[in-house]
């Protein structure tokens, strides 16, 4: 969705937020550089590219404005994009070099109110219809190889992950120095891959501790990511991220609907990039590829705004200029990471041939009872890990433990869950032994077995009123 640019001195901000005021209220988007601060090539290439993709050109002529080298800059870039420009008379002269223009008459300051004619005029210059399309798609692969205008990911204390990875190789390739990725919580960096990555540019946005990491911050994190990207890079079309949550903990689905809830929440306000045409979650592991296509699919093809792709697996999401997307009552998406669910967390040795044991076996069952399954993905159980798990299991109600490979790590987590009186169950591959004497055990073979045991002892709990 495109918008209107405000060109004016910092000496007339007031001003210039007033007209921004006057034309929101008037159903227009408008882009204005709010700081007038940053003095770098960065902050310069924001600008231009807000100017190359913008509708029309407002400039507020002032003394003050006519001697700016910044106005005078922006101009420049207005006219050889060739942008339609709209001179706003605030105080002293018109400008000779705007002469053949027709200038608006705001020497009234803030008493001054925009005429229907004014306003045509710049709608005139909008698309016909606000309505706007874009794809969104799940897809197997490596990030670092995604063909995307910007890479998006999260920087939570230290990098790990798909994060380590394109930092390693944009350091290696590039010689980008790893501290200008590492922003502080609630800040970002926007940095040009040259090359070192198939993204043009990649950005990271500073989370908090792993441990500490929710759905609601996941779809905070997919919301500001598309609305400061709105902001810098209006240009970009296709934006490439990770699925964030499981490898801290989190419930794969929830995160993914969370993740999904915060761009339908950027792009129903209208905060996104003007030109963004497509959204592409990647994941190297084809499985859960698979499982993400399958929870999710049932959302859109129940919502009024998602039509399916014909020739790839996603969808073409149509955003209206009122962010009436209409979406069903009831949707999991609506609510994703808003309201806290009850969780069962899973103690599991780290071990790949476990996978289907956890996700079909166990995550099955926990689902068809309305409850979140989280476990820590794979990690090596240090420090900084125990105390994730720690905080997993605190926040849960339900424990459930596979012994399986007498994994010392597994019993640690179940010695603490005891310690808070979580209700915990306890499960073991046939032929393996236990190493707990007096503690009930429930023996699979198979993962049908589990699967319905789990579900039996969910059941129980919940008649005892535990969860």
């Amino acid at each position: 969705m495109t918008h209107i640019f405000i060109s004016y001195s910092k000496q007339d901000i007031d001003f210039a937020r007033y007209l921004r005021t006057l034309l929101e209220s008037s159903g227009l988007r408008v882009w204005i550089d709010e700081e007038r601060i940053e003095s770098g090539g960065r902050w310069w290439k924001i600008i231009e590219s807000n100017i190359d993709v913008c509708a029309a050109f407002l400039v507020i002529m002032s003394p003050h404005a006519e001697e700016s080298d910044w106005v005078e800059r922006e101009i420049l870039r207005a006219e050889l994009k060739k942008k339609p420009i709209y001179p706003v008379l605030l105080t002293g002269d018109s400008w000779s070099r705007l002469a053949n223009i027709q200038y608006e008459d705001f020497r009234i300051g803030l008493h001054a109110k925009l005429s229907a004619r004014f306003i045509g005029r710049l709608q005139a210059h909008l698309p016909a219809s606000f309505a706007k399309t874009i794809e969104f798609t799940i897809q197997q692969g490596d990030i670092r190889k995604v063909e995307a205008d910007v890479v998006a990911l999260k920087h939570s204390r230290e990098f790990r992950g798909a994060d380590m990875m394109v930092a390693l190789q944009l350091a290696a390739v590039a010689g980008i120095a790893q501290t200008e990725l590492q922003p502080a919580i609630g800040e970002y960096a926007y940095v040009e891959t040259l090359g070192a990555i198939a993204a043009h540019n990649v950005f990271f946005y500073g989370m908090g501790v792993p441990r500490l990491i929710t759905y609601q911050l996941i779809r905070d994190l997919a919301t500001k990511t598309l609305g400061v990207l709105g902001e810098i890079a209006p240009e970009t079309r296709h934006l490439a991220m990770t699925i964030h949550g499981p490898n801290f903990g989190l419930d794969e689905v929830e995160a993914l609907l969370s993740q999904f809830a915060g761009y339908m929440d950027a792009l129903e306000s209208s905060e996104f990039p003007s030109a963004l045409e497509k959204i592409t979650i990647v994941e190297w592991n084809g499985d859960r590829v698979k499982r993400l296509r399958e929870a999710l699919q049932p959302h859109l093809d129940e919502a009024s705004y998602a039509e399916l792709l014909k020739n790839d697996w996603g969808y073409r999401l149509s955003i209206s200029p009122e962010g009436d997307s209409s979406e069903p009552d009831g949707s999991a998406i609506e609510t994703a990471g808003t309201q806290p669910r009850t969780s069962v967390y899973v103690a599991m040795p780290a071990n790949d041939t476990l996978d289907d044991v956890f996700y079909y076996g166990i995550q099955s069952p926990v689902h068809a009872h309305g409850l979140l399954c989280e476990r820590l993905d794979h990690q090596t159980m240090n420090e900084d890990a125990l105390t994730q798990a720690k905080s997993r299991i605190d926040s849960a109600a339900v424990v459930v433990a596979d012994l399986t490979g007498a994994d010392p790590t597994v019993y640690l987590q179940v010695g603490y869950a005891w310690g808070k009186a979580r209700p915990t169950i306890l499960i073991l591959q046939k032929g393996h032994e236990a190493r707990l004497e007096g503690h009930q055990c429930i023996v699979y073979d198979k993962i049908r077995d589990i699967e319905s045991k789990i579900a039996e002892a969910l059941n129980g709990l919940k008649s005892e009123g535990l969860i």
